[in-house]
């Protein structure tokens, strides 16, 4: 009896656990996404943020050519955000992993010090950075390599950087446990076998962590797409991000109806991107 009551109580408190943790995703997901597709069905109302109501004008709205427009642009600006923080972060982990250890504590803790630091934070010293007197042209100019500097915000370029180092930190602690315990005697055998080490890298660990680089790359790009600090303040308006018109059109112009039905669209787009990538990655995998 007491054997079986022993065994009883781990699955009741595996249960409880995953009630728990559905409860919460209930009330902190599940919920607002139901209020925010019922909404998005509402009339937009000047005097206040909707009118209860049942109209498909919103989602009409979204065809047009400039939510289009910036729906791929906001797929194009993260999907390449996610490749470029994936490949500046895979190379350094390389290189940190073989590392001694007590080097490689700092470079965890400075990484977890980044994550530390809010978007605002980030945004605002990139700004100061990029800015024409007191950042990068600036100093550029003091040593003599540019003559006439400008300002370097905003641009597409200035919120590629922001997106960038934004997402740096969190790549590359993902990464860290996969490439700091892999086996190095295929890497140390190639050497010795007169593999350069650009091929090595080619074509041994990159396809030896593409299990692990494809899904990062896919959170990256999820995570990339909701960034709205980064665009509204290193990009110009065209180069904003649907995150951005999104909460103008639902605060700046009141018009909640509106935005909750472009995120709706972009909640499906997002969706329907992950599952064809996913579909793809397993047919390429043998």
């Amino acid at each position: 009896m007491g054997a079986a009551r022993m065994m009883r109580m781990p699955s009741y408190g595996s249960r409880l656990i995953s009630g728990l943790a559905f409860g919460v995703m209930a009330v902190f997901f599940v919920v607002p996404l139901i209020f925010m597709i019922v909404v998005s069905f509402y009339q937009p109302d000047p005097m206040g943020f909707y009118k209860v109501d049942f109209v498909w004008e919103n989602y009409a709205k979204f065809f047009s050519s400039f939510y289009y427009t910036v729906s791929l642009r906001s797929l194009y600006s993260s999907a390449l955000g996610a490749v470029l923080v994936v490949a500046f972060a895979f190379p350094l982990v390389l290189f940190v992993s073989d590392l001694s250890r007590s080097h490689q504590q700092f470079w965890i803790i400075s990484l977890l010090s980044l994550m530390c630091l809010s978007e605002v934070i980030i945004g605002f010293a990139w700004l100061i950075l990029m800015s024409q007197s007191a950042g990068i042209p600036g100093f550029l100019e003091w040593i003599g390599l540019w003559d006439n500097p400008r300002s370097l915000s905003p641009s597409f370029g200035a919120m590629m950087i922001g997106l960038v180092f934004l997402g740096f930190s969190i790549v590359a602690l993902i990464l860290y446990p996969s490439v700091s315990r892999r086996d190095r005697s295929i890497e140390e055998a190639a050497v010795t076998l007169g593999t350069p080490p650009r091929l090595v890298f080619f074509k041994i660990l990159l396809p030896t962590f593409r299990a692990s680089l494809v899904p990062v790359t896919l959170t990256m790009f999820v995570y990339m797409l909701g960034v709205f600090v980064m665009p509204t303040m290193l990009g110009r308006p065209k180069d904003w991000t649907m995150t951005v018109i999104i909460s103008d059109k639902a605060l700046g112009d009141a018009n909640l109806p509106l935005g909750a039905a472009l995120a709706v669209v972009m909640l499906i787009v997002t969706v329907l991107v992950l599952i064809a990538s996913a579909v793809l990655t397993r047919r390429r995998t043998p």
